[in-house]
């Protein structure tokens, strides 16, 4: 998937949100988007990958401050939906039959990529996150749930794509239900920081292969799939994967630039224009889209 004109926009927002995050200083500030400026005038084109160009924006702000941005911010992330954990699980246990258990973790996943748990003071009760889950399943615009669990009976081993931190602990209900279904589940986070992208740290700290089994990193900070940085033990077992499953946006924004090997089931929340177009459905919608190798 390529920029629009909106992603111009975007990219620097971004970056100006990211350095008043890592910075107080005023003067580094403007240093940092001085730099930024003139970075995307260089490099942004009409045949730029957003999840791509929004890697090295996101590293440029980091060499420039010194700083992870959004450190803190994984960290309550991390710590809220730790909290509500037992809850959702609960949500999942209470349904009747297996195939209501794994449509009702699929829509936990859905509703992971668009809650905000880095508000400060954010709680959750059980009857919020049941009207979560009936806001998410209203607004499926794509509805491949059920396909999705029969490849998931088809295969021996799915690879896992992360995506957000606090997002990375509402995953553990889908992957628990994948393994109930059979295969093994590999779970694979940033290689480094990257936007607020859960890395092994934020794995660790939800304990997250208590669920998985295997937790793995891509070998690079970098937003989504990006072949030349991600390390070659990833890529070997991304290009032998028999199932993927892909979190958010940004791993749909790259995965989309190389026909799918093996069928990859795409969850995430459509939060912008960009995206929401390229998929076919409006903005702010949900989708558990599975795209398929060309036979």
């Amino acid at each position: 998937m390529k920029v629009s004109i909106e992603c111009a926009h975007c990219l620097l927002q971004r970056a100006v949100n990211q350095t008043k995050l890592a910075t107080d200083d005023p003067e580094l500030q403007m240093k940092v988007i001085t730099a930024m400026t003139r970075f995307l005038a260089d490099n942004l084109s009409a045949d730029s990958v957003p999840s791509h160009i929004g890697t090295d924006r996101d590293l440029l702000v980091q060499r420039m401050t010194g700083k992870d941005p959004y450190a803190e911010l994984k960290h309550q992330s991390n710590r809220i939906a730790l909290e509500i954990l037992p809850d959702l699980q609960r949500l999942v246990e209470e349904s009747s039959d297996e195939a209501s258990r794994f449509r009702r973790a699929a829509l936990i996943a859905a509703a992971a990529n668009a809650i905000e748990f880095d508000v400060s003071g954010r709680s959750f009760g059980l009857d919020e996150l049941r009207g979560i889950l009936e806001r998410v399943e209203h607004d499926l615009a794509i509805d491949n749930v059920d396909e999705f669990r029969r490849l998931c009976q088809e295969v021996d081993e799915v690879l896992y794509l992360m995506d957000n931190a606090g997002e990375i602990v509402l995953d553990i209900v889908l992957i628990s239900e994948i393994r109930r279904l059979g295969p093994r589940v590999i779970a694979y986070v940033k290689g480094g920081p990257v936007l607020n992208d859960a890395t092994m740290e934020d794995a660790e700290f939800v304990r997250l292969a208590d669920y998985a089994d295997e937790v793995r990193d891509t070998g690079a900070a970098a937003i989504g799939v990006n072949p030349e940085r991600n390390s070659r033990e990833f890529l070997d077992a991304f290009h032998s994967a028999q199932l993927i499953v892909a979190k958010g946006m940004g791993n749909y924004e790259s995965l989309t630039e190389f026909e799918p090997h093996c069928p990859i089931v795409h969850v995430m929340r459509t939060k912008c224009n960009t995206v929401a177009a390229h998929v076919g459905v409006p903005r702010n919608k949900n989708v558990v889209l599975i795209r398929r190798p060309r036979t």
